[in-house]
């Protein structure tokens, strides 16, 4: 396409700015959704299998009424401070069928001048803990160090790699890779840090637990416990006998948990994909009607441009080019607005979606962009490439004699 042409095609976009625009701004719509489709999509996939490699619990126990539709519950207990009875993790150790069994305590600083920020703690039990030691020896080579915490990725911490909870430092020891949930706004501590945190939030005047008898190195109640059974172990007889002994718990299993994520996240995807294929769908037909109709309407400067010596081709190639301008304008518009919304709000938005929610790396991210690009640019041309066909078979004497009638 030479100099002459583009400025053909710029004038004849420009010359009527409402429909051009409006069809723009009609692509940049479609755009914007199948980009933020894509992305929450692949972020979707990969939190799930994050998730999945990272549920080393067969079974939870967790207090009566605490909230069990979030992910993250087994890896952490509820926010609730509500704790399960006393006894019970004795109880379950002993029971047929359980391999291990370790418990979980949680708490939650506050967003005041004690604390960097409002975070959640997560205690474990650094002797029967399966679940998340097996993490942290991802990022960290040893034993966690005595006093210092891990943090989840979301966690702001200094350049000195301190974090204030309660008035005290704590050094971070690491940042553990996202998994796409709430405990990316983790703090995970062992039992001499955990109680060092409680006893700092005691002098602050706020008390989590309500045994002050337990020793000062060891979880005093539990907000959780992850069971990792034999195999062959009968769950329902587990859940009976944990039942008959003690009120006020709640028995869930990793299946039941995980296939109701699973089809969360099935249904969230078919829902974003049918709302691209309508757009789609939309967008085409707003594309070839609008062409169909402004051709109508210049046939005159089609046949003119006929007689002046524009091939058959070259006159397609314009409207196509039109149609294309069209494309890459309202494209690149969607492209920066969705941008600017995904990455700007993605833990909102991965905290409204309530599924495991971890965003692309940069090669995803840029496959995405690509796809998106290519496909946009090909909406204007295909869509319209009936009707330039139709251009460019004018009949040029025909049609002035027709306009002048």
């Amino acid at each position: 396409m030479n100099k002459t042409d583009f400025d053909l095609i710029l004038q004849n976009y420009l010359r009527n700015p409402f429909r051009s625009f409006g069809l723009s701004l009609l692509i940049a719509l479609f755009a914007s959704v199948l980009l933020i489709g894509g992305l929450l999509s692949i972020s979707l996939s990969k939190g799930l299998d994050r998730l999945s490699s990272r549920l080393g619990a067969d079974v939870i126990v967790i207090p009566q009424g605490s909230e069990i539709n979030d992910q993250t519950v087994f890896l952490q207990g509820d926010s609730k401070y509500a704790y399960l009875p006393k006894g019970l993790l004795e109880f379950i150790r002993g029971l047929a069928g359980v391999k291990i069994a370790t418990p979980q305590y949680f708490m939650t600083t506050l967003s005041a001048s004690c604390c960097d920020q409002k975070v959640s703690i997560i205690g474990f039990d650094t002797k029967s803990d399966f679940v998340i030691q097996p993490w942290i020896r991802e990022v960290l080579a040893g034993k966690l160090p005595k006093g210092s915490i891990v943090v989840g990725s979301e966690i702001r911490i200094d350049e000195k790699k301190k974090l204030k909870i309660f008035d005290r430092e704590y050094t971070v020891a690491a940042t553990l890779e996202p998994i796409g949930n709430k405990l990316d706004q983790a703090v995970f501590v062992d039992e001499a840090t955990l109680a060092d945190i409680r006893e700092a939030a005691k002098a602050k005047g706020i008390v989590f637990s309500n045994n002050e008898e337990t020793s000062s190195n060891e979880i005093a109640e539990y907000s959780s416990i992850l069971i990792k059974l034999q195999d062959g172990a009968d769950v329902e007889r587990l859940s009976r006998e944990i039942h008959s002994r003690f009120d006020g718990v709640q028995f869930r299993t990793r299946k039941d948990l995980f296939s109701q994520l699973q089809k969360s996240a099935n249904f969230l995807q078919v829902v974003v994909w049918t709302i691209v294929a309508i757009f789609l769908i939309v967008v085409a037909a707003a594309i070839g009607i609008s062409f169909s109709l402004s051709t109508r309407e210049r046939t005159r400067e089609y046949a003119l441009l006929r007689i002046l010596g524009v091939t058959r081709k070259r006159l397609q190639n314009l409207v196509l080019g039109e149609s294309l301008l069209l494309s890459a304008v309202g494209t690149y518009v969607g492209l920066l607005f969705a941008s600017v919304a995904f990455f700007t709000f993605r833990l909102w938005i991965g905290e409204q979606v309530g599924i495991p929610f971890v965003v692309p790396v940069a090669a995803e991210i840029g496959g995405v962009y690509a796809v998106v690009i290519a496909l946009l640019h090909l909406v204007g041309p295909v869509a319209v490439y009936g009707v330039a066909n139709r251009v460019s078979r004018i009949d040029a004497y025909a049609a002035l004699r027709e306009t002048e009638h």
